[in-house]
């Protein structure tokens, strides 16, 4: 059940000039070999705290005894949360949630009026229990999502009741959403200090709703352990899965002109981690200054695909547009489920060859097919390899992929942890709505509206 980073089609020698010699990557090892020693320093200096998450058995036991509190008059939990705070969540449950006899898992992460109410018009309240997420405790999306559901409960379950049918998922000590907790009294959870949102699906961010949907945490954590456990005891950089592919795609990124990465699963369970991935490689990357402050605007931008779907859609920008992409694969060898084609219509060739294949293993021949589609016309892919996909080899994936966009972010010399370009944004909405102390971001919020030209308002 182990994980594999197969990088032979990002090679020169399947691709051609717009691959990776051989030599090329190995030439990166002192500079893989300088990340590895730089965050394992941080790491033993306790700045590093993404790492040390699946090594948090306390707080496991914590969540899952907590999830079994879920009383069986609960059918649904919603989580209530934006970004990095349902992102994780809904990767882990539509990978290894909604199994029969499991409880319903529903990450309402929109705040578009007509989403979020005909949700709420489908939910029993005395029969559903909301998790809100929000670290910092003032993410407008989400407050405003619990303030309407804190509502609805008040006044359906009344002042006592209520209480009971919402979990708060926050920082221990800091923030609006804490003051709350401590004021109401309502049940909570704690985000690890000096875990972003992007990387806390392997805290109770992530770990809660997957408890609650009946997912092996345990098995989760353990998966991640193991990809840890691999690199520590890789005898050089390039045999850690996670820095060898880190190097192959910083180096497509700045030598060989390839600023998009796309993400293609072969997977419809593993579509949402691609969803989840896309914000932590594009928020962990994107940055205009670099450690010492130099305008760099780095960054490669994810794309999301799905196999065999995007195929008839994406692929042929891929194999005939613009060379400037690298496919990353995620190949399942084992999709559980065996759905048999019948041996029928044997006198049609266009149809008669399907008979006695199945679909898992017909969708694994397009994966095969689209990867050497791409190496003909010189298109770079990589291919993560699933033996199947469970609790263990999910905590692989999610780690592997996390610890690889921090030493990419250490190669570029760029701080992978912040979002400055985020924050602006945020300002502005908040003087908008009218928040005190945000009055001067109105104000030039109100004068970019009014130097727009009606002429070029059609």
């Amino acid at each position: 059940m182990t994980v594999r980073v197969d990088l032979n089609g990002l090679l020169a020698a399947a691709v051609g000039g717009s691959g990776l010699a051989a030599e090329e990557l190995a030439g990166l090892e002192p500079e893989l070999a300088r990340v590895r020693d730089e965050l394992a320093a941080r790491r033993a200096a306790g700045t590093l705290a993404f790492a040390e998450l699946p090594h948090r058995f306390d707080d496991a036991r914590r969540v899952l005894d907590d999830a079994a509190g879920v009383g069986a008059d609960i059918d649904v939990l919603v989580v209530l949360g934006i970004g990095g705070s349902a992102l994780g969540a809904r990767a882990l449950v539509s990978a290894l949630g909604e199994r029969p006899g499991s409880r319903r898992v529903i990450v309402a992460d929109s705040i578009d009026p007509d989403d979020f109410g005909a949700l709420l018009g489908q939910l029993d309240a005395r029969r559903t229990l909301f998790n809100v997420i929000s670290k910092s405790g003032e993410t407008a999306e989400t407050m405003a999502q619990f303030l309407v559901v804190r509502d609805r409960l008040l006044h359906e379950l009344g002042a006592v009741d209520y209480k009971h049918h919402l979990v708060v998922t926050t920082d221990a000590e800091k923030g609006v959403l804490r003051q709350i907790v401590n004021d109401e009294g309502f049940r909570d959870l704690v985000v690890p200090d000096g875990v972003g949102g992007r990387f806390s699906v392997l805290t109770p961010v992530g770990l809660f709703p997957a408890a609650v949907a009946g997912i092996d945490v345990e098995e989760l954590l353990a998966g991640a352990v193991y990809v840890d456990e691999r690199a520590r005891a890789a005898a050089a950089p390039l045999a850690d899965p996670a820095l060898a592919l880190a190097g192959a795609l910083f180096l497509l990124a700045t030598r060989h002109a390839k600023p998009i990465l796309v993400l293609m699963p072969y997977c419809t369970r593993l579509a949402a981690t691609a969803d989840w991935f896309c914000q932590l490689w594009a928020e962990s990357l994107g940055k205009a200054r670099d450690l010492a402050g130099r305008t760099v605007e780095w960054g490669q931008t994810p794309v999301r695909a799905l196999g065999a779907a995007d195929q008839h859609s994406q692929l042929q920008l891929y194999v005939e547009g613009p060379p400037d992409k690298v496919v990353l694969f995620a190949r399942v060898e084992d999709h559980g489920a065996a759905v048999d084609l019948p041996t029928t219509y044997q006198d049609l060739e266009g149809v008669g060859y399907l008979g006695g294949h199945s679909l898992g293993e017909l969708l694994n021949a397009e994966q095969r097919a689209t990867e050497l589609t791409l190496a003909k016309r010189g298109r770079p892919s990589a291919t993560l390899v699933l033996p199947a996909v469970n609790a263990f080899t999910l905590g692989q994936l999610l780690y592997l992929l996390e610890t690889a966009t921090v030493a990419v972010g250490a190669l570029a010399g760029i701080d992978p942890f912040g979002q400055p370009g985020v924050e602006e944004g945020k300002r502005l909405a908040y003087g908008l709505m009218g928040r005190p102390g945000f009055e001067a971001n109105r104000a030039e919020m109100e004068a970019w509206l009014a130097r727009k030209d009606a002429r070029f308002i059609l």
